[in-house]
């Protein structure tokens, strides 16, 4: 009679082990994220670099370039200024995506992860969902400190620079979203490659080398799809989604040039991740 129950116990407490909601998950995943002394750094490195470097521009820049500059340009002089540091921002936050997958196969930590979740892809979500809430937060601060201190200095200067505008608001909440989306496409790649060199190469190399070379080829040949095609890369509608101008697209254009990336991405990732061995 002891042994049944002890046996039926074992199976009963096997059974609630078992049962793994999606919200556990996630919380598990987050507990991963803010547990790694890498995502600390990565993210302390977004929020001091991305005001530091809108800081210094601000600053250095000369009391007389507002003469020297059409007023149809004041601007996109101020947006331009507030939002530098997003352009260094994505690259630590792409790395960080691509790490938040490729550490665990590294370390081997990943079978762990799929033993818990057999079907793997709630794995995926969860992941996606905690780097885009924490990239979007820490990026949203970022972006924050970084125009609360650009446009008095601008101001001080003879913009016209105001923070407590719709544009204003809309640039700054863009920027914070485009790092979120920027972190989960990096972790889509991540999960295509698994290997943590050739994640980080893709990523960056989609997110900064590319414009660079598509932007040069186009000037060199003056190709006009070309040109054209720079304002559909993730990194430039990005700065579209940040207030910068990006050719002749609206904002939601430029957001939903991102989110085609981000998904494109992870839908990839996600197929692969079911068809290959852990």
């Amino acid at each position: 009679m002891s042994a049944t129950t002890a046996s039926a116990t074992a199976h009963s407490g096997h059974q609630s082990l078992g049962h793994l909601t999606f919200p556990r998950v996630v919380r598990s995943e987050w507990i991963k994220l803010r547990t790694l002394r890498s995502t600390f750094w990565t993210y302390a490195i977004v929020l001091i670099v991305g005001v530091g470097l809108s800081t210094l521009v601000a600053f250095s820049i000369p009391d007389t370039v507002i003469n020297r500059l059409p007023a149809s340009q004041h601007a996109t002089f101020v947006v331009n200024t507030a939002s530098f540091g997003v352009s260094l921002g994505q690259l630590a936050v792409a790395v960080l995506g691509v790490l938040a997958i490729t550490g665990e196969y590294s370390t081997g930590m990943i079978r762990s992860s799929f033993a818990a979740v057999p079907r793997r892809l709630p794995v995926l979500a969860a992941k996606a969902i905690v780097l885009f809430v924490a990239s979007f937060v820490v990026g949203l601060v970022t972006s924050a400190a970084s125009w609360a201190i650009a446009v008095p200095v601008l101001a001080g200067k003879g913009f016209d620079a105001q923070f407590f505008t719709a544009s204003t608001m809309w640039n700054i909440l863009g920027a914070a979203t485009y790092l979120g989306l920027v972190a989960v496409f990096a972790l889509g790649l991540g999960t295509i490659l698994r290997a943590g060199a050739g994640g980080i190469a893709a990523a960056l190399g989609v997110v900064f080398l590319l414009p660079i070379i598509v932007g040069l080829v186009g000037r060199l040949t003056n190709i006009d799809w070309i040109n054209k095609a720079q304002a559909y890369l993730i990194s430039n509608a990005g700065g579209g989604m940040a207030g910068s101008k990006n050719a002749d697209f609206e904002p939601w254009q430029n957001v939903l040039v991102v989110v085609v990336w981000t998904a494109a991405a992870i839908v990839a990732g996600a197929i692969v991740l079911k068809r290959r061995d852990a």
